[in-house]
């Protein structure tokens, strides 16, 4: 099911259609709020674990404030280096970014706005797309809207940073939903151009795609994900699903790894949680 119609779903039950409006802003970072001091015994961030989490937007209603505490909540318990998040805003990822700081753990934020919308948004502003979030400072970051977006506006946000001790270039990305093979074949070809040349790329993010799709092949040339049960040929258990899909979970959401890079993911896991995606995170080495 798209964004929107999850979203229209839960405000004609939540009676909240009419409540959505506003003007379309798009911010740029800020620094990142300082831990207090009350939380300075906070757990450690795994210094080599990265991790995708499409936090479901339509889930913010009736509670939008309710979400960030449930984004968070499951961002420390797996503790990630660099995490990427999808169908979140501007407004949404810096609130969160300072709930992580109250609680003692301090993240850096590149965020990746593809569309203006106060529906998505409210009470948050109205930059909607997807994030970044970082341990370890970001810089060179890039945002990227898909030409063709398919029934919903989407694209890429990247930027280098520090995972397992070594510099990565990070793009995190949510292409077109379930029904629009061709759309997403467009958009895996501009994100393969865009990583380039990067040998440690690592490249994050809610498919809409098994592994199986056609679209999903130029991928796979290139990369591997962390999950080794999965792969152009294998979509079903033990290859993990990762979404709940009609008409079974399927494998959505993906940690890929170059294949001629450096890394590797001796660890990997797959979490239930609020969402309609699991979150998925993969502990990475170097070398």
């Amino acid at each position: 099911m798209s964004t929107s119609a999850k979203l229209r779903k839960l405000l004609l039950s939540a009676g909240l259609a009419a409540a959505l409006t506003g003007t379309a802003t798009v911010a740029a970072d800020a620094a990142p709020a300082k831990p207090r001091q009350s939380q300075a015994r906070a757990e450690a961030v795994f210094s080599n674990r990265v991790a995708n989490f499409n936090v479901c937007n339509p889930c913010r209603w009736p509670n939008p404030r309710h979400q960030i505490n449930q984004i968070a909540d499951e961002i420390i318990k797996y503790r990630p280096q660099v995490i990427a998040l999808e169908e979140i805003c501007v407004g949404e990822t810096r609130r969160l970014r300072d709930v992580l700081a109250d609680r003692g753990y301090r993240y850096y934020v590149a965020h990746g706005s593809v569309d203006s919308t106060a529906r998505n948004c409210f009470p948050y502003g109205s930059s909607y797309g997807n994030a970044i979030l970082s341990a370890a400072p970001l810089t060179n970051k890039v945002n990227r809207p898909y030409p063709d977006g398919g029934s919903e506006p989407r694209g890429y946000v990247a930027a280098d940073t520090t995972v397992a001790g070594k510099k990565v270039r990070v793009f995190a990305t949510h292409l077109a939903q379930a029904g629009q093979s061709k759309v997403r074949a467009k958009q895996v070809d501009q994100l393969l151009g865009s990583v380039g040349g990067y040998q440690d790329a690592i490249v994050l993010g809610d498919f809409n795609a098994d592994p199986k799709y056609s679209e999903m092949q130029p991928m796979w040339n290139q990369f591997r994900d962390a999950d080794p049960a999965c792969g152009p040929s294998r979509n079903r258990p033990p290859c993990q699903p990762t979404a709940n899909a009609s008409p079974y979970r399927k494998k959505f959401d993906y940690i890929f790894l170059r294949k001629t890079g450096t890394l590797s993911a001796p660890s990997l896991g797959v979490h239930d949680n609020y969402s309609d995606h699991d979150l998925v995170h993969a502990d990475l080495s170097s070398g």
